[in-house]
């Protein structure tokens, strides 16, 4: 069965994020829409409730994702925070090389090209073998979001498409309008923190993380 999700690029994202690349064959970064202007697209949370955002140029709501540049000059703030707050956690030494390599990428690089490299990157560590592409490399260009995913969909003949649990409210996502295409919802019941995926690693490791990837539930509308 053919299943396939498409989500905006984000940088660091949750577990969430993860379960839903692993859950399906294609998943696609949704980088040909509005940037989300205070949204969580380039932030995310740390362990203690510290927040982190990746700054970046000029965003604006009147901007796509993929115009969208990631500024310069601060990855080293950013790697001494994560220095001084998981020096001690059981998986600094693992991971704070891999880590660091990703940051350090994202300087001044395109955003929907970073966050994608850097989630693609993560699911090799994570054994997910999903293969990625990007909304602009379909002729969508001209349709609105919501026609965007269904058109996608049929252009890999696909046999579901999944959803986060926060599109269920969402009047655009309808049974029938995806029909035959099944609609479905991922409801995660994972118990590892919300917190971005670097949290996850330095604290409890990628076998934690994989023993999680499919605690999670597929619900109709």
């Amino acid at each position: 069965m053919t299943k396939v999700a498409v989500m905006q690029p984000y940088l660091f994202p949750y577990l969430g994020y993860f379960q839903l690349t692993n859950a399906v064959n294609e998943f696609i970064f949704l980088d040909d829409v509005s940037w989300i202007k205070k949204g969580w697209i380039n932030r995310n949370m740390l362990k203690d409730d510290h927040r982190f955002t990746i700054p970046v140029v000029k965003a604006s709501q009147n901007k796509k994702i993929n115009e969208i540049y990631i500024s310069e000059g601060w990855s080293n703030k950013l790697m001494e925070t994560l220095r001084h707050m998981y020096l001690d956690q059981p998986y600094w030494n693992r991971y704070k090389d891999f880590i660091e390599f990703l940051v350090r990428n994202c300087e001044g690089e395109k955003f929907y090209k970073a966050s994608s490299f850097a989630v693609e990157e993560i699911c090799k560590l994570l054994t997910i073998n999903t293969r990625f592409h990007y909304s602009s490399d379909f002729e969508v260009g001209h349709l609105n979001a919501e026609f965007k995913i269904r058109q996608i969909c049929k252009d890999f003949d696909a046999e579901m498409y999944i959803n986060p649990i926060g599109g269920r409210d969402l009047v655009f996502y309808q049974p029938d309008y995806f029909n035959p295409i099944k609609l479905r919802f991922m409801y995660n019941k994972f118990t590892l923190p919300t917190t971005s995926i670097i949290d996850l690693l330095f604290i409890y490791g990628e076998e934690s993380i994989k023993n999680q990837l499919n605690t999670y539930e597929l619900i109709e509308k």
